[in-house]
């Protein structure tokens, strides 16, 4: 009789109670997971409030007895110095120069866990602009060195700009600890594709090839102080910066020859590129 009920046959029933215990267990699945994901991001959200606390501590708690170290040291020189002798003086300007090449450290670890932490707020940042104000800033904090600069136009790259400065800042410091007297940095670089290839190149001492990854891990110097070796984090830091955006770095050097900084970072719309300015410093 048509519309007669059909009552449904056992492998029927089967497979319907099946499909709900898969629909069961596939929702536990995605409860599962979402749960986990919420517990990373807490624990992420927990390490990055402790950065913050190391920073703030960097920034104020350790700072604070290096400022009284130095004052009171210069302070002892100069209201003893017909007291003291040669020997003496000698050791207060060393204590001086120790806590400037701590409070130097602690910035540069500063920039560290800023290159570290944060989102990104990827714009259009021409890296020769960036470069240029790196060595008017160097110029200006001296020692006087003779400078020339060669800084290709158009260097546009997508990314954070501040951590972009931060980046070419170190690049060029580290050309300027390195060349003696005399100071020579040729930035070069092309589009290719969706990639920036900028070239950053000095001629100043180089050093021995074997290293040259090396050189991109903290606190790793190949040279000493008196050759113009700083706080061992400014090339690790470059380095950070470059992997956050995606991007690659890598260094080639003959020593007594120079250094060549090969960077890789994405490239701006051209559209949306702005102005970029060549520039040569004297």
């Amino acid at each position: 009789m048509a519309g007669a009920y059909s009552p449904p046959m056992p492998d029927e029933l089967g497979q319907s109670m099946d499909a709900g215990a898969a629909a069961g267990s596939g929702a536990a699945d995605v409860a599962a997971l979402r749960a986990a994901l919420e517990a990373s991001e807490a624990q992420v959200r927990a390490l990055l409030a402790q950065q913050e606390a190391l920073a703030y501590g960097l920034s104020h708690d350790l700072r604070a007895p290096l400022r009284a170290i130095d004052a009171y040291s210069a302070l002892l020189a100069r209201g003893t110095s017909a007291a003291l002798d040669d020997n003496a003086l000698d050791h207060l300007a060393r204590i001086r120069a120790a806590a400037a090449r701590m409070g130097a450290v602690l910035e540069a670890l500063l920039d560290y866990s800023r290159a570290e932490r944060g989102p990104l707020a990827p714009v259009p940042a021409d890296l020769g602009l960036l470069a240029e104000l790196a060595l008017a800033e160097l110029q200006e904090a001296g020692p006087p060195k003779r400078v020339t600069a060669s800084i290709a136009p158009g260097l546009t790259a997508l990314g954070d700009e501040r951590l972009l400065r931060m980046l070419m800042t170190q690049l060029v410091r580290n050309a300027w600890q390195f060349s003696g007297d005399e100071v020579a940095i040729d930035i070069a670089g092309a589009r290719d594709g969706d990639v920036l290839r900028v070239d950053v190149r000095d001629a100043g001492s180089g050093f021995d090839p074997a290293y040259a990854q090396r050189i991109f891990e903290p606190f790793q110097r190949l040279h000493l102080p008196e050759q113009g070796a700083g706080t061992g984090l400014g090339l690790a830091i470059a380095a950070r910066i470059v992997e956050r955006h995606g991007g690659t770095l890598r260094a080639e050097s003959t020593p007594g020859a120079g250094s060549v900084f090969r960077l890789e970072l994405p490239a701006a719309n051209a559209a949306a590129a702005p102005g970029s300015v060549a520039g040569a410093a004297a």
